[in-house]
């Protein structure tokens, strides 16, 4: 567990540093913090999407918002998540149920989160 935490953050960072990606970022990124921050949760986990993204923006209140949303959706959008789910395996218990159900309440919570974030926006 330890090595994907180290690799996730390495990797974020020479991510970063690639000019296509680099650019491609700069243009989406501001004016977007929130969407973007959400899906980049999703593929990343949160707290690696927040360290690529600040360096793309300076409305750091929005970007802060679309990460903590997008900590909710996949296993992977938490690294919290992906702790829970290592302690899981170890018990006497269905991955498959614990999977679905786990999916398919974050994703409920997830689009709630947005929802409201769209309302009071």
């Amino acid at each position: 567990m330890l090595f994907t935490f180290i690799f996730l953050f390495v990797f974020i960072g020479n991510l970063g540093n690639i000019s296509q990606i680099n650019g491609w970022l700069s243009s989406v990124v501001n004016g977007n913090e929130v969407p973007v921050g959400v899906l980049a949760s999703q593929v990343f986990s949160n707290v690696p999407a927040t360290i690529l993204l600040s360096g793309f923006t300076n409305n750091a209140t929005d970007l802060m918002i679309g990460v903590n949303i997008g900590g909710l959706g996949t296993l992977i959008a938490s690294m919290a998540s992906l702790i829970s789910f290592k302690f899981i395996q170890k018990e006497n218990v269905s991955i498959a149920k614990y999977f679905g159900l786990f999916t398919l309440f974050n994703v409920l919570f997830l689009a709630a989160n947005i929802i409201l974030w769209l309302v009071i926006k």
